[in-house]
């Protein structure tokens, strides 16, 4: 009984109040020619407020992965790979098919991919 009322309160920790708290923490802005990418900067607002409290700000990790050490190009050579991933979940990762839109995802997801992947810890 425990143990499942730990994994669900990590659960609904992940995933929604990134932007809750009284910390004005901001994920890395675009730089170069995505500075000015609209669908990768809504994809900062939406990881910021979706996956930052489980992947860091910085996409340093924490309760979840890093993205910035080449792990997430490494597991996820194919982008389409990555979406279905961040749309089913899996394991301690919660499904965010019914809290963000397929083209929201992809933003999350190039975000992540062409702006956390690039940089060092």
């Amino acid at each position: 009984m425990a143990l499942a009322l730990a994994g669900a309160l990590l659960l609904g920790a992940c995933g929604g109040g990134g932007g809750g708290s009284d910390t004005v923490a901001t994920s890395p802005k675009p730089r170069g020619a995505l500075a000015n990418d609209a669908e990768v900067q809504q994809g900062r607002r939406l990881f910021e407020w979706y996956c930052a409290e489980c992947h860091g700000f910085s996409g340093g990790g924490g309760t979840g992965p890093t993205f910035n050490d080449g792990r997430l190009l490494r597991d996820f050579p194919d982008v389409d790979a990555q979406v279905q991933f961040v749309e089913k979940g899996k394991g301690i990762m919660p499904s965010f098919r019914t809290r963000m839109s397929v083209s929201q995802i992809h933003a999350v997801v190039r975000y992540e991919r062409e702006v956390l992947s690039k940089r060092n810890p």
